[in-house]
């Protein structure tokens, strides 16, 4: 009964292997674990939170040093808060006055301080269209856009859509000019489609009676030089060097045609192309400059 008690009390106890001094592995009870217990559940246990800023050395942190570490981290968020703060008021100050270079470049700190800030995209959009009444950066203002669409609230995009008559106005504008490229463009294709339709059934037919002579006469060659030594009197080598003679003619004919047929087929492809002629060119550059707007605008949707 006494081992039995004494199985049980060793049957909780963690046990380790070591060498003894033969070089042997001996089972031996690891007593420390219960001291290491004792000592651990006398710590007051801390929960470290994960997220997208903890790191991996918040776990080797004692719990005053990680919440001196939250603190200095608060601390320096409110001052980047504070100093995106300024530079936005410092821009508005600016755009008011009519600077807006100025408020653009104070605009843009703020935004790189606090990415999220929609009133910093809003003053760089206003700054840089000034107040959507310029719209020759179309590319800046488009990332601006961009920002304003991501982290402007319903209240900053409402403000900019009762200012952007002006972008509103050019939008029509430039709608206007697209259509009118639009329809002369197409005007213009037509009445080439009919001209280049026509030269290339042209040259097809024209590339048609030179190769249609030319498979002929290949094929009367090669039948004449099969039988060439047939008849003594030499009749089919005559009639071989005469088919060969004309086949040759007919090749260099066929191959003259047959560019002109590829490239009279070319231009009716690239009639249908906006990018092969400059009024096409026009309209396309007009239309990219309609989307941008149209995107630009769409921005403040709520």
């Amino acid at each position: 009964m006494a081992e039995e008690r004494l199985i049980d009390d060793d049957k909780d106890r963690k046990y380790k292997i070591r060498k003894n001094a033969d070089g042997e592995d001996e089972l031996y009870i690891d007593d420390s674990s219960e001291d290491e217990n004792e000592e651990q559940s006398s710590i007051p246990l801390f929960e470290v939170p994960y997220g997208d800023d903890d790191d991996d050395d918040a776990e080797a942190l004692t719990p005053e040093q990680f919440a001196e570490r939250e603190r200095l981290k608060r601390e320096e968020q409110l001052a980047r808060e504070k100093q995106a703060a300024s530079l936005l008021s410092e821009a508005d100050k600016k755009l008011g006055s009519g600077n807006f270079e100025g408020a653009r470049f104070a605009a843009a700190q703020a935004a790189e301080i606090n990415p999220k800030s929609g009133g910093a995209y809003c003053t760089q959009l206003k700054a840089l269209s000034r107040n959507f009444t310029d719209f020759t950066s179309l590319e800046d203002c488009l990332e601006a856009a961009d920002g304003v669409k991501q982290y402007a609230d319903k209240e900053q995009k409402s403000a900019l859509k009762n200012l952007a008559s002006g972008l509103k106005k050019r939008i029509d504008e430039v709608g206007a000019e697209a259509r009118e490229l639009s329809e002369k463009n197409e005007a213009a294709k037509a009445e080439r489609r009919e001209v280049f339709a026509a030269q290339s059934k042209r040259a097809f037919v024209v590339f048609l009676a030179a190769a249609i002579p030319f498979a002929v006469l290949s094929v009367l060659t090669l039948i004449f030089a099969c039988n060439i030594f047939a008849e003594e009197n030499g009749a089919f080598v005559i009639a071989t060097i005469v088919c060969g003679s004309l086949d040759f003619i007919a090749l260099v004919a066929t191959l003259i045609t047959a560019r002109r047929d590829v490239t009279a087929r070319r231009r009716v492809k690239q009639n249908e192309k906006n990018t092969t002629t400059k009024l096409g060119r026009e309209y396309v550059e007009k239309a990219e400059e309609l989307e941008r707007l149209n995107t630009v605008y769409s921005s403040f949707d709520i």
